[in-house]
């Protein structure tokens, strides 16, 4: 019966190749290839990625002096008034 089941006698039964690979291999494989997909992709819209955090991040432009956020002239809010106050003469 064994000759039957292996006809090229070799000792050990052929496996099939699923069999043979070891455990978790193909789950390896499968996500290194997601990562090196991630990356090519990545890679191809860095430029576009760049300049979108650029956008994201830049400051807005300073205001000229005396201006006020509204296109006023500042004058009626957001000024600042100061009181000068001298110290007292030092008494001896």
């Amino acid at each position: 019966m064994s000759e039957l089941d292996n006809p090229d006698g070799d000792a050990r039964p052929r496996r099939r190749f699923w069999a043979t690979m070891p455990r978790g291999t193909f789950a390896r494989v499968f996500i290194l290839l997601a990562l090196l997909a991630t990356v090519v992709v990545l890679r191809r819209k860095a430029g576009a990625i760049a300049g979108c955090m650029n956008q994201a991040f830049m400051l807005p432009p300073p205001r000229a002096a005396g201006t006020a956020p509204d296109g006023g002239d500042g004058s009626a809010r957001g000024s600042i008034r100061v009181r000068l106050q001298e110290p007292e003469a030092a008494k001896r």
